[in-house]
């Protein structure tokens, strides 16, 4: 967490972009049409008096990924412009090289990046404790607009600093849930859709076709990628990644067990090569007719082209993740990306009108039209979305009961899903009960070392 000297060092370097800002970037077209030189974060925007006083005149440079938040965004690009005279230079990465751009962009002083797409339980912890955040708190408590309640409040929980404050505006959530193959399931004689994880491996047992090259489970194998998956059978043997003081708890009797199921899963009735895969290569074989199961996120529907497709949209079918023997619940419903404002932005109250425009009720409306999982209850309250019934369904239901993550959470997140995901591969490969404890015993501890790191002095 931050020091009292650190923030002191945080606060010369926000006044002084923020004085930066009154000879550069975004202005606001005064009533004669000049660029006005406020840009600082208190300017009320009721005491304009006219439409075209409240427009900027700046483009905004912004990264992000290429997802369904992130096209619903460019496909109302103009319409953004004309509104508030707000154009954008939208840079699109992948997961991991948004993060490094943005790591190297704020350690020069974030002035090159004035809005960036973020995921939350990777990066809320991280970037606030390095400054790297605009808070937005005072944005949001002088602008009605926002309807900032609107949004879920395992969203806005995730989106906050240490202090509580928002630091960023939740955009995409998701849940997971199983595809299933409605064809194969009548073919197999399964009437009945598994509720346990007995059930469950039953199941994918009278699933699997190895002779026609079809796997009965598919989920992610990887080790940091499985991670997230893995969680929902980590809980619902009635472990958890931490314990109830916070402490490192992997390496329980309930853990164990868990592991030995999800490997043991995967091992019998899982695809060949599933040790190299993540979502999109189960998702490959799901569609391509080679998965009779599927544990993944909901959002990856977002995803479905039919004509990359095997089967049709009709022959899926979902259900939500079985509880585990003692009836524990382990899903997730978490906020998968969210949008925030660069500390060193010189334009941060354009930065505001973005993002509070990408995030509203409007915006999200649309892009759950185009498959997204939107972060607001009222995106839920309509009929916006293409998805089946029963996905919306599903999610709506999943809500109230699920966690909030699906990882660790914590500042050094990757890490920890690195080495869990060790433990996670070793399962899968067949390690004996023995070795496999003696690993989480291990694990366990490392994963100790790094929350502890983490401790404020």
């Amino acid at each position: 967490m931050k020091s009292r000297n650190l923030k002191k060092i945080m606060g010369v370097l926000l006044a002084a972009s923020m004085i930066a800002a009154s000879f550069s970037g975004c202005g606001r077209k005064g009533e004669s049409g000049d660029a006005s030189a406020d840009n600082s974060t208190s300017t009320d925007k009721t005491n304009t008096g006219d439409s075209e006083s409240k427009k900027f005149d700046c483009t905004l440079k912004v990264i992000g990924i290429d997802n369904v938040v992130a096209q619903t965004v460019l496909d109302h690009a103009d319409e953004l412009e004309e509104e508030l005279g707000i154009k954008i230079e939208f840079q699109q990465y992948s997961n991991e090289q948004a993060s490094n751009k943005i790591a190297v962009s704020m350690a020069a002083g974030g002035t090159d990046v004035d809005v960036m797409m973020i995921r939350p339980l990777d990066e809320t912890l991280l970037y606030s404790q390095n400054g790297w955040l605009e808070n937005l708190q005072p944005y949001i408590e002088r602008d009605s607009e926002v309807d900032y309640n609107d949004f879920m409040e395992a969203c806005r929980d995730v989106c906050t600093n240490k202090d509580g404050d928002a630091v960023c505006l939740p955009a995409m959530t998701e849940s997971g849930v199983i595809y299933y193959n409605k064809t194969m399931f009548k073919e197999a004689g399964i009437t009945e859709l598994p509720t346990t994880m007995e059930e469950l491996y039953e199941a994918a047992g009278k699933l699997d076709d190895p002779v026609n090259d079809i796997c009965g489970f598919a989920c992610r194998g990887m080790g940091n990628p499985s991670v997230t998956q893995f969680s929902c059978f980590l809980r619902a043997f009635g472990a958890d990644f931490f314990d109830k003081d916070g402490n490192a708890a992997i390496n329980t009797p309930e853990a164990l067990e868990a592991f030995q199921f999800y490997g043991k899963l995967l091992r019998d009735y899982g695809p060949d090569g599933v040790l190299n895969m993540t979502w999109t290569e189960t998702w490959n074989l799901f569609t391509q007719g080679k998965a009779a199961m599927r544990l993944d996120a909901n959002t990856n529907l977002g995803s479905w082209n039919e004509d990359d497709s095997a089967i049709n949209l009709d022959e899926i079918g979902f259900f939500d993740v079985p509880v585990g023997p003692n009836g524990d619940y382990g899903n997730y419903y978490i906020t998968a990306w969210a949008y925030g404002i660069s500390y060193g932005s010189q334009n941060k109250e354009a930065a505001w009108e973005f993002i509070k425009w990408a995030t509203s009720k409007e915006m999200q409306n649309d892009a759950q039209k185009n498959g997204n999982s939107g972060a607001r209850l009222s995106v839920w309250e309509g009929d916006y979305s293409p998805w089946p019934e029963e996905v919306q369904k599903l999610a709506a239901e999943a809500g109230p009961k699920s966690y909030g993550s699906e990882r660790p959470y914590m500042i050094n997140v990757s890490s920890a899903r690195d080495l869990i995901g060790e433990a996670v591969t070793k399962a899968i490969e067949g390690v004996d009960d023995d070795e496999l404890q003696k690993l989480l015993d291990k694990k366990n501890a490392d994963l100790q070392k790094l929350l502890d790191s983490e401790k404020t002095p």
